[in-house]
């Protein structure tokens, strides 16, 4: 059974209103270093179309999105509407795809459900889903519609009982984690960095049931992550026994993003997500955040080698077509005033480094197992 790629061709060409962090490319690059490499056929890549709106409205509200669809073909929303539902407001921008690129997205997720529970695939990437912060009748944190809750919300419909969602997105999934708080099918698990926007996934949360969140400082390294995964989130995890693994791979915890203060290495990234890979055959990996294009693009193209069992692959040369697209891509920020550092474009992997466990991490690890009981 073959494993899938899924993208659309709106995000080549979409972006976010000039000066916003997403002012920039990282979907259609990522797909395109796949390819580049050779690393997957063409009858493997689907385009998804916007999701329809009676899709949509399996959890959000009709009259949000009519405005979020009025929005994208008027560029414009009378004022009143603007502040109810946080569209054109801060930093949910109105642009010319407003409605179609999240819509887009949320369909890939969608279809990715439904594909593995009608067993015609098992695992599936979806680069440009993740939008984990979306709210039922508002816009939040860049985030439009919330493909994470459509995606859980078709699993349970279509039988799925024991769905399991990790984050690993420096900032905390709280549209995903306060529609799901206390639903006994589904359990949710998130490393982010404390003390960041949204602030929400506090240590008292585990409390609850069904979440789990490591609120982790900014000097969180590499040897702390793998840590956290391998000695908390696998083992909680393996005793749920889940049925439908969901996976945002925000790349945003990586060293020279500008919306976090983590540094990880994209080696405990991947090693990251492949060890959570294992905790079951049907898995959807997302894409999420990730502000640095360069480190973004080659994260989520490795991660269709992770999804493969081809981890391998990230150990071969960069080809040249590949370099020469990381360079092409445009991005307005300090880091590159003076030229895309080399490291970012010329290898897969980043330098090793040494790092160790630290008395924090492991204070937080036994906190998390004690109020989990394990």
């Amino acid at each position: 059974m073959q494993n899938y790629l899924f993208t659309s061709d709106i995000f080549k060409g979409s972006r976010y209103e000039k000066g916003h962090p997403l002012d920039m490319d990282r979907v259609w690059p990522s797909v395109e270093l796949i390819q580049l490499m050779g690393w997957i056929k063409e009858d493997q890549i689907i385009k998804n179309k916007p999701a329809e709106i009676k899709e949509l409205v399996k959890f959000h509200d009709l009259e949000y999105v009519q405005a979020l669809k009025k929005a994208e073909e008027e560029l414009e929303l009378p004022e009143h509407l603007k502040r109810k539902y946080n569209i054109g407001v801060g930093n949910n921008p109105i642009f010319s795809e407003v409605f179609s690129r999240p819509a887009s997205a949320a369909k890939a997720s969608i279809k990715a459900v439904e594909m593995i529970a009608n067993k015609e695939a098992k695992k599936i990437l979806n680069i440009s889903g993740g939008t984990h912060h979306g709210r039922k009748s508002e816009a939040y944190g860049f985030c439009f519609l919330n493909d994470c809750v459509l995606a859980i919300l078709k699993a349970l419909e279509l039988g799925f009982s024991k769905v399991l969602y990790v984050d690993i997105d420096a900032h905390h999934c709280d549209g995903v984690q306060d529609v799901f708080v206390h639903n006994e099918n589904v359990t949710i698990i998130s490393i982010h960095e404390k003390n960041r926007w949204p602030q929400t996934g506090k240590l008292e949360e585990n409390n609850n049931k069904n979440i789990m969140n490591f609120p982790v400082s900014e000097s969180f390294n590499d040897s702390e992550i793998d840590y956290v995964i391998n000695n908390a989130v696998i083992p909680y995890a393996k005793s749920i026994q889940p049925d439908l693994l969901i996976i945002q791979a925000g790349a945003d915890m990586l060293n020279g993003d500008p919306q976090s203060r983590i540094s990880l290495s994209n080696n405990a990234y991947w090693k990251a997500v492949k060890d959570i890979l294992l905790l079951c055959e049907n898995s959807i990996i997302l894409g999420g955040g990730g502000y640095n294009p360069y480190l973004t693009a080659k994260a989520w193209a490795g991660n269709w080698t992770l999804l493969n069992d081809r981890s391998d692959l990230l150990d071969s040369n960069m080809t040249e077509e590949c370099r020469n697209l990381l360079a092409s891509l445009k991005w307005n920020n300090s880091r590159v005033r003076r030229g895309i550092p080399s490291n970012w474009i010329k290898s897969w992997r980043d330098q090793s480094t040494k790092t160790s466990v630290g008395d924090e991490v492991i204070s937080l690890v036994k906190n998390v197992l004690r109020m989990k009981n394990l």
